[in-house]
């Protein structure tokens, strides 16, 4: 029996015009919604959708600069952002979908079953303690999703949920957002380019048009019927209107498309990746590459440039804008146009064919099918099945049958992992002659000898290697320094460093920034709030990390065949770090969105609940202990 309907949304004059831009990107939009209804959102690519969602969630102005002009009534809503890894705030699955509930004081024994009941309710079957990182996007999609629903919003907003799902978990997401209206009674706002599924349950549809006007509003069947003609010129995918005709070549093609499809969270992106090394190993010639981020492939471009291939795919309007700013649509056309550039002789596109419109999907299927027919070979992952039908040869991923991942045991908690190099650096100080030095050093390498019995394993060990580099560069510096450059000047210095710099970063190995949190807000009582903000930006690195070799990954394949030398190697590692901070800067944004979309700054800290209760490891006493009697040993040698 439903409950009582909720969440009612009233949007008057809202108009939003991006920092720099001349035009508005969402223009006068005015609408109200009664509490329980259900609604979809439709228009082209590039009509505003995902920044109406954001302008109704209250996070449009945390990521993006401009003036948002209007008004927005509505109270607590559910937000999935369309790219999923905008999502990622924890190290685990349990912890991505209970965020929400934690921040909404529901207590810990309820957590475990709710958790679980909506993973299985969106058809992802992982263990609580699977890395979040580790999933797919597909995967991504709907543990965020599972952690929107277990918040149980008042106004349900869905930003393509199934977007990057195979048919089956595409049901299973539409089905739990069914039982979440029947059992809640939630008001559902919901963004999808292939709309036709959703039909059955959705009771209303609002209409965006290329400008950002609303021009159409009212019951599915009638806004379809009655508009069929203005809503097929914007290139929408109208329930009943047949797959667009692909050009036909009058000669066999030359190259190839392959394409790699199967279940979400089956491999497809790995084994993508794997044959683009490959490709690339060979240096003959450069390689296209579409990531599922396609964002990361701009590597720091400033403007758009129009070339043939930005014509065929109908972004010409865009030239000059920042790709940066422009729809997840429009910039994955981009990339795709980046990599099927016309030097290219083998191209690996990753759902080349997500979130298009129909006039955009006919544009990347022209554009595909054209590249074919000069000679390039083209392997692409997808779900599509449209694509799947046009290509020369299909190969079936299935999920891998490899044990399942879990988190990594760590041996050391996070309070003696920064207690100890604290009482390391005390009695670095000390070390003032060459036998104190050699005294703590000692001591250190006996204390290591002691845990590797205990069972201490450093992994990596080149993880050290940062440690003894900056060792290596003090003791040097200080030597040249040093009057008449003494060499026992630049060995103090080195093993004053050395002390507390190398167990330092052995420690830091076994952190867990999220398992810290929980000690520093649970048993130190530190004020909630900038602790999870903290922990949260730390857990981002390892983000950030992977974005780094991603880039690396990118860049690699551009470069096959290239002459290399200073300047190209400068003008590489120049690049790669202006992308890494243009996502850095990015994620910093649309982290501090996920955040709020699920109830940070909005909630009370002081009614918090906390998923997990922190524990002790079991050589944080054994840690503490050596650390101490290691810091003691400069005070020994007179």
């Amino acid at each position: 029996m439903p409950k009582t309907s909720r969440g009612g949304v009233q949007v008057s004059n809202l108009t939003w015009t991006p920092f720099a831009s001349a035009e508005p990107l969402l223009r006068d939009v005015s609408f109200a919604i009664r509490p329980g209804e259900r609604v979809l959102l439709v228009g082209p690519s590039g009509s505003g959708k995902s920044t109406l969602l954001r302008a109704l969630a209250g996070v449009l102005t945390d990521t993006e600069s401009g003036d948002l002009v209007g008004t927005i009534e509505l109270e607590a809503p559910g937000l999935l952002l369309q790219d999923p890894n905008d999502s990622l705030v924890s190290d685990s699955v349990f912890r991505e979908v209970a965020f929400g509930l934690e921040n909404n004081g529901i207590s810990a024994e309820e957590m475990p079953e709710i958790s679980a009941n909506e993973l299985e309710a969106v058809h992802l079957r992982k263990p609580l303690d699977h890395p979040s990182h580790e999933l797919s996007g597909g995967e991504m999609q709907r543990m965020a999703f599972a952690g929107v629903l277990a918040m149980r919003p008042q106004v349900l907003l869905l930003d393509e949920p199934t977007s990057m799902l195979d048919s089956e978990s595409a049901a299973a997401v539409r089905r739990a957002v069914k039982q979440q209206i029947e059992q809640t009674g939630a008001t559902v706002i919901v963004v999808e380019h292939e709309f036709a599924d959703w039909l059955p349950i959705v009771e209303r549809i609002l209409v965006l048009n290329q400008k950002g006007e609303l021009v159409f509003d009212g019951e599915p069947e009638q806004v379809l019927n009655q508009n069929r003609d203005e809503l097929q010129s914007m290139g929408l995918w109208l329930p009943d209107l047949a797959v667009p005709k692909i050009s036909q070549s009058d000669s066999k093609p030359v190259g190839r498309i392959t394409v790699l499809t199967g279940p979400s969270g089956a491999g497809k992106t790995t084994e993508l990746k794997r044959r683009a090394k490959d490709a690339a190993a060979s240096g003959e010639h450069r390689v296209g590459y579409l990531p599922q981020q396609p964002e990361l492939t701009f590597l720091g471009d400033s403007d758009i440039r129009s070339t043939r291939l930005t014509t065929e795919l109908g972004l010409d309007h865009l030239v000059g804008r920042n790709p940066y700013e422009i729809s997840g649509g429009e910039q994955r056309r981009l990339a795709l146009a980046e990599a099927l550039d016309d030097a290219q002789k083998e191209v690996f596109l990753d759902e080349p064919t997500v979130g298009q419109d129909r006039g955009a999907w006919s544009q990347v299927i022209e554009v595909i099918t054209s590249a074919r027919n000069g000679g390039v070979q083209l392997t692409i992952a997808t779900h599509d099945q449209r694509l799947i039908a046009i290509a020369d040869e299909v190969i079936q991923i299935e999920p891998s049958v490899a044990q399942t991942t879990l988190q990594p045991a760590t041996q050391v908690s996070a309070l003696a992992i920064l207690l100890a190099p604290i009482l390391l650096l005390l009695a670095s100080m000390r070390v003032t002659s060459i036998s104190s030095g050699l005294a703590v050093v000692s001591a250190l390498a006996g204390a290591a000898f002691v845990l590797g019995l205990a069972g201490f394993r450093l992994k990596p060990l080149k993880a050290l290697i940062p440690g003894l580099i900056a060792v290596l560069s003090i003791g040097l510096s200080n030597w040249y320094l040093s009057v008449d450059q003494q060499p026992e000047t630049g060995l103090i210095a080195a093993l004053r460093v050395a002390s507390f710099v190398l167990p330092g970063i052995a420690l830091a190995t076994q952190l867990r920034p999220i398992a810290m949190g929980d000690q520093l807000a649970q048993w130190l009582r530190l004020p909630a709030r900038p602790v999870i903000a903290a922990v949260v930006a730390m857990q981002r690195l390892w983000v950030l990390l992977a974005t780094w070799d991603d880039l690396r990954f990118i860049y690699s394949l551009r470069r096959a065949g290239v002459l290399r030398g200073p300047i190209g190697r400068f003008s590489e590692l120049s690049r790669l770090v202006f992308g890494l901070l243009v996502q850095a800067i990015r994620s910093a944004g649309t982290t501090s969105v996920a955040m709020e979309a699920r109830g940070f700054s909005k909630s009370s800290m002081r009614n918090r609940t906390w998923a997990v209760k922190p524990r002790r490891e079991r050589l944080d006493w054994l840690v503490v202990v050596l650390a101490a009697a290691a810091s003691a040993a400069p005070f020994l040698v007179f």
